[in-house]
């Protein structure tokens, strides 16, 4: 294991409960966080529920194989989040007050200097260097798809009442395409998994700006958790930081 990893979650200031949640992995260099939805405390039984089915998807064997033939990690990965939306579905129907329940998720696994993530929904992974920050993931929003298709800036889409549509869920009633990406690490690169309640109060530089102060991942989660809030607090907020050792 060449990282080190800390995660923060936090109600916001406008909700009654806590819907996001995270779970770090460093045995098996799996991070995870999801942001729930659904009534009567269901978007918090979908997020948990869908982070503990791609835990256990993670067998011995299977990071053994996908350790030993990465070409292997994206299928491994896609399957592992398709298993968590049939889980989901699953318990949706078995449980009226389960039903219309979902989850984003944002799934990353780090091998040989290389992140691997993989996602449905519009929680994110960014990459952070002294340079810049880049965002490696890409929102399954109805803004996201209107920004790519040049008729809204991301600026916009921040602004934009339809920003919280989103096109694909853990446990929608329709199919889902999870979304893989790789990206080469450098030593001391510093990742960011968070939900929308971050990265929709904060800009990008103000992302990067606050994680290139050098202070403890730790301290640092926090600093994000609190520029949020201090910018709104709209939502619950939730950020995992992963600091790359290797080299």
């Amino acid at each position: 294991m060449n990282e080190v990893a800390h995660g923060v979650t936090d109600r916001g200031l406008r909700r009654q409960g806590n819907e996001d949640y995270f779970h770090l992995i460093p045995e098996k260099s799996l991070y995870i966080v999801a942001d729930g939805m659904g009534g009567h405390n269901a978007g918090e039984v979908a997020s948990l529920n869908a982070v503990k089915i791609i835990d256990e998807y993670f067998t011995p064997a299977i990071l053994s194989v996908i350790k030993s033939n990465p070409v292997q990690i994206e299928k491994e990965m896609i399957k592992a989040i398709n298993e968590a939306h049939q889980g989901i579905v699953e318990m949706s129907r078995t449980k009226s007050e389960y039903a219309g329940m979902g989850s984003t998720i944002v799934l990353s696994f780090i091998h040989q200097n290389i992140l691997h993530t993989c996602h449905v929904g519009d929680s994110r992974a960014y990459i952070i260097k002294q340079a810049g920050i880049t965002q490696i993931t890409n929102d399954h929003s109805t803004v996201a798809e209107l920004v790519q298709m040049g008729q809204m800036t991301k600026e916009e889409a921040r602004r934009s009442t339809l920003k919280n549509q989103i096109t694909q869920a853990i446990g929608s009633s329709f199919p889902i395409e999870p979304e893989y990406n790789q990206y080469t690490l450098d030593k001391g690169d510093r990742i960011i998994l968070c939900t929308d309640g971050l990265w929709d109060m904060l800009s990008d530089g103000e992302i990067h700006s606050i994680v290139m102060e050098g202070d403890t991942l730790e301290n640092t989660c926090r600093k994000l958790i609190n520029a949020a809030n201090e910018a709104g607090g709209d939502d619950n907020i939730t950020v995992v930081l992963i600091e790359n050792k290797g080299s």
